[in-house]
């Protein structure tokens, strides 16, 4: 059995040698006729009597034509002008080198002198334009640092800062739209989207023509996430204007719901009155001021927007007009103290009868809020202590004792 083996494998080694030979023998020959001009010559005047493909290669010039055409050309450039010849060489040599280098050779048996005067310019204008080409690269990277340099500062600007400036600049002619376009492109895409968005929006569409392609994209995505982000707040406005002040304002001093930034467009949503109020009852008043200027920064941010017009001097003398009313339910709180509970019982039943006008609280020339002898004493009764209070709506009728205790949110009894 062996060997049979033996005799089957020979044949199939005897027939690996030939294959590797002639596979090497054709790649050097292919080698040879695109390197060497005259087997390439003699092999085409072969090919040029085989049946079929003979008459494409009877289209293939032969050797003695191929030196005519190529004398022909060395010696036209060196009849034209040494702008001209240079251009036509500098052309040939990105296209076919080893054409140039032969036409080179050419030209310089015809004339020696003017072919290396032309070649030594035109290793003079390659040199220049490296030279040139690194100049450029140098400045558009020093231009890009500036860029990004100039991008860090304006952040420091914060956003209105930043909108401000960059607006200023484009009016004043400093910066051109394509120049804020680059900068622009250092911010981050959810800092751009916000600049863009609040920006005059004959200079923001300037400038977003021309942004790159794909940080529009980006810029768009952030665009359409802050959009859904406001209207999210403005949600909550409505949702928050229709609770109870004490509940509200429990609730949005919760630092770990929301942030002063979502405070400031919330409250710049609401009617100033009920905004007033629910921060009235904000017990941190540092945090207060914060939220304050989130309001205002949302409010020049939306600048042209109606309904959010001058919402931050409406709240903040709102506020003060509600430290002086504050300030006089106390002066009342403390005189019905000392008032005995049925006395008391009796100016409850007067003061919430005939609801008349108690005083206007006058917030700029034309708003005010009037607060009523009924809304007065309500609240009064609200910070009574809890005997006193006891005591006062026991000495009222069932029927104003219920009305009274469902105003100031008592239990049923």
């Amino acid at each position: 059995m062996e060997e049979n083996t033996k005799k089957v494998d020979k044949p199939k080694k005897k027939k690996k040698i030939p294959l590797m030979i002639i596979g090497v023998l054709f790649t050097t020959f292919t080698i040879l006729y695109y390197t060497n001009n005259q087997i390439s010559a003699m092999t085409n005047n072969i090919l040029k009597k085989a049946p079929i493909i003979g008459e494409r290669f009877e289209q293939i010039p032969s050797l003695k034509e191929q030196e005519d055409r190529k004398n022909k050309l060395a010696r036209y450039y060196l009849s034209l002008d040494e702008e001209r010849a240079i251009d036509k060489l500098i052309i040939m040599e990105k296209e076919d080198q080893k054409l140039y280098e032969d036409i080179i050779m050419k030209m310089k048996k015809y004339d020696l002198s003017s072919t290396n005067g032309l070649v030594q310019q035109i290793r003079d204008k390659k040199i220049k334009k490296d030279i040139l080409q690194r100049e450029i690269d140098s400045i558009e990277k020093e231009q890009a640092l500036y860029n990004e340099e100039i991008a860090k500062n304006y952040t420091k600007l914060g956003l209105l800062g930043t909108i401000n400036d960059l607006e200023q600049n484009i009016i004043d002619l400093n910066l051109d739209f394509e120049e804020v376009a680059k900068i622009i492109e250092n911010f981050k895409p959810e800092y751009s989207a916000k600049v863009l968005y609040y920006m005059d929006d004959n200079i923001s569409q300037s400038i977003k023509e021309n942004l790159s392609q794909k940080y529009y994209k980006d810029i768009q995505n952030q665009t359409q996430i802050h959009k859904k982000y406001i209207y999210d707040m403005q949600t909550l406005s409505d949702i928050y204007s229709n609770k109870k002040t004490e509940e509200a304002s429990m609730q949005l001093q919760n630092r770990d719901t929301y942030s002063e930034q979502n405070l400031g467009v919330i409250f710049a949503n609401m009617d100033y009155l009920q905004a007033s109020k629910i921060l009235c009852e904000f017990e941190d008043s540092d945090y207060l001021d914060v939220v304050l200027k989130e309001i205002k920064l949302f409010e020049q941010l939306n600048e042209k927007e109606e309904n959010i017009k001058g919402i931050s001097d409406d709240i903040n003398n709102t506020l003060k007009v509600l430290e002086v009313y504050n300030r006089d339910l106390k002066t009342l709180r403390l005189s019905y103290e000392k008032m005995d509970s049925r006395e008391l019982s009796n100016l409850v039943n007067e003061m919430t009868s005939n609801k008349p006008k108690y005083k206007e609280y006058k917030i700029d020339e034309e708003k005010a809020f009037i607060i009523t002898e009924e809304d007065l004493m309500v609240e009064v009764l609200k910070q009574l202590k809890p005997k006193l209070l006891s005591d006062v709506i026991s000495n009222l009728d069932d029927k104003k004792a219920s009305e009274i205790s469902r105003k100031i949110g008592l239990p049923k009894q």
